[in-house]
């Protein structure tokens, strides 16, 4: 059985992180480590948090980040996901974050396709979004489907929803020189960014079946981004890149052209 590591994030999610580390500790494929980065959450989220970690399979790291000024000068959860993945001991690598619910099967289903499919590097899965308001209804659900192998995987497949084998981050590393980019222009769409490093040598290869949830809420980041009157902590940010740019960068370098 093939071993995996889990790097999930976390930042001030107290009625959302303990429903997302119970779908990873339920899980069907029990070789599993999790990573669990927290980035100096409040106390409602520590306590809440602090109930799991008797857990063995469970490595807990919370960081010291306190000012705004900080929290904004580089993209946290990068950040906090490069510090966890040379650490990691798996075969494959998967990602969560606190909002973010994982179905039974979905380490299973995702490591079982990676051992049957070694010409794979990447696989990626179905997912449904959830906009939730602070009463908890459900205002608007968005269902990704996963019917194709993807080479522009770059905002059109979730940041929870992929599993990919270790090797691939040695690829990365010599590239680019970390794995996630921490660049802050890229705060709002972290995911389409490591996603564009993937897209340079692999595509994703699809299972179309629902294997997450996730929980998009009123204060939620990209939220905020939207908002009319943003936060002081949006306001610290650089000018946001865009999944354009990103798609468009990828095709002209898949039909030969030079950038």
């Amino acid at each position: 059985m093939s071993t995996v590591s889990v790097i999930m994030t976390s930042y001030n999610k107290p009625a959302y992180v303990g429903k997302a580390i119970e779908g990873i500790l339920a899980q069907t494929h029990s070789d599993f480590e999790l990573f669990l980065m927290d980035d100096n959450s409040d106390l409602p989220t520590a306590h809440v948090i602090s109930s799991y970690l008797q857990d063995p399979r469970i490595r807990y790291i919370r960081s010291d980040i306190a000012t705004l000024e900080e929290r904004a000068a580089k993209v946290r959860y990068a950040a906090l996901i490069n510090q966890a993945l040379p650490l990691a001991t798996g075969d494959y690598i998967t990602y969560a974050t606190d909002d973010n619910v994982y179905r039974p099967n979905r380490l299973a289903r995702m490591s079982e396709y990676l051992d049957q499919h070694p010409e794979a590097n990447i696989v990626y899965s179905a997912s449904i979004t959830r906009h939730v308001k602070d009463d908890g209804t459900i205002t608007k659900s968005v269902h990704r489907p996963a019917g194709r192998i993807n080479w522009l995987a770059s905002c059109a497949v979730d940041h929870c929803s992929i599993m990919h084998r270790r090797s691939v981050l040695s690829v990365l590393h010599e590239r680019w020189g970390t794995y996630w980019d921490e660049n802050p222009e890229f705060y709002r769409i972290g995911d389409a960014r490591f996603f564009w490093r993937l897209n340079h040598f692999w595509p994703f290869h699809p299972i179309d079946e629902v294997l997450d949830d996730n929980y998009m809420t009123e204060h939620s980041f990209h939220n905020q981004l939207l908002a009319n009157q943003q936060s002081r902590f949006v306001q610290l940010l650089p000018e946001q890149r865009t999944c354009k740019e990103l798609r468009e960068h990828l095709r002209a370098l898949q039909s030969g052209r030079r950038i």
